[in-house]
């Protein structure tokens, strides 16, 4: 209950705590009628007085609400022991995210209108009839919207309805409509190699790999690290298919690394560069790590170049056994008398496994085609 206040006490009026707080009045009343600030004290006119306790609690319940947390949650936070703060939090952070999803999604039609605006208000028009259309919850009308997509909507308003795009075919529809832009949507879709969601990173990937657009080669390269393998291992792809130095010099360097599904991932779109990566390669199979050397003589073998089978010969001697027998296989996909004769070898090695391959690798080579 309210006391009368203690003549020697320092008190404030209701009018004075607001002028000092920025607050209303009315906001003051209101706090007292939910029992989130009661005043400690009463004047004789039933005025009420504020003391300095009362100040710091005021203090408080400003500064939980300028974090966005209801009356109701501050209430608990100031007066219940067995509040969950980390539980408001969460649930604010998650009303948060959803009112910034919200804005974005404004933010980007308003710059798709001002991107379309430029070509008069008939156009602006047919761009948020398409742009509606894109939003269907049919997944055919979507469908069809898209394939109208390409020279109509803008090319901001087709990122952002791809990467929110859950059905298959609609988003793969959009891939190429996007592609279609050429260079002009690589930084639109390397800004959302950053998202934290890794279905979206995926896309954004995907569709840069029908794009192969240099420039976006080295934030393509940051995702051959992703702690998801799947887009660990879509940047290897694509990658292998933006080509180029800086590209090639990026798988070279991620060989050894991740898991085998990377490690084949490399492999396969180091063979896209051909004869051009057999260099690189070739150094790679003197590699302290083993994996390096391992990953490289497979990423030789599916190449096929002939300029590899002296140093993987020397190879055969690895070691490491899962090195010696993806040696020897690389050998068996290369022409020529010098990896013939390195098979021949080692038909006599003390590796199990080595021997059974090189025996089948030479039958193969005895009974069939001549190679080189």
């Amino acid at each position: 209950m309210t006391q009368r206040p203690p003549p020697e006490k320092a008190w404030l009026r209701v009018g004075e705590v607001a002028r000092r707080t920025g607050l209303t009045v009315r906001t003051l009343h209101h706090y007292d009628q939910l029992g989130l600030l009661v005043p400690s004290g009463r004047s004789d006119g039933d005025y009420r007085l504020y003391d300095a306790d009362d100040l710091r609690r005021l203090l408080a319940i400003q500064h939980l609400k300028s974090l966005g947390l209801s009356l109701d949650d501050i209430a608990a936070a100031l007066d219940d022991p067995t509040f969950d703060a980390r539980d408001a939090v969460e649930r604010h952070i998650a009303l948060v995210e959803e009112r910034l999803g919200q804005e974005r999604e404004l933010l980007a039609r308003l710059r798709g209108l001002r991107e379309a605006s430029e070509t008069g208000w008939e156009e602006v028009l047919d761009v948020i009839a398409l742009t509606e259309r894109l939003r269907h919850p049919d997944p055919v009308v979507r469908v069809r919207a898209a394939l109208d997509a390409p020279t109509t909507a803008p090319l901001a308003t087709l990122v952002e309805l791809l990467v929110a795009e859950p059905d298959v075919s609609v988003r793969e529809t959009l891939t190429w409509a996007i592609a279609g832009h050429g260079w002009r949507a690589t930084p639109l879709l390397v800004r959302q190699l950053a998202s934290k969601d890794a279905r979206v990173r995926l896309t954004a990937l995907h569709v840069l790999s029908k794009v192969g657009d240099p420039a976006a080669t080295a934030a393509v390269a940051e995702r051959l690290g992703d702690a998801d393998g799947a887009v660990a291992r879509k940047a290897a792809f694509t990658l292998g298919q933006i080509g180029g130095g800086a590209a090639l010099a990026a798988l070279v360097a991620a060989l050894g690394v991740g898991d085998t599904g990377l490690g084949d991932a490399v492999a396969t779109a180091l063979a896209r560069f051909g004869a051009s990566a057999s260099g690189p390669l070739i150094d790679a199979l003197g590699s302290p790590d083993a994996a390096v050397r391992g990953n490289a003589a497979e990423s030789l073998a599916l190449i096929g170049d002939p300029a590899g089978a002296a140093q993987l010969a020397a190879t055969l001697d690895d070691p490491d056994p899962t090195v010696r027998f993806a040696a020897l296989f690389a050998l068996g996909e290369l022409p020529g008398e010098t990896a013939g004769n390195a098979i021949a070898g080692a038909v006599e090695s003390d590796d199990a496994r080595v021997r059974a391959l090189a025996t089948r690798l030479r039958a193969d080579r005895a009974g069939g085609a001549p190679r080189g």
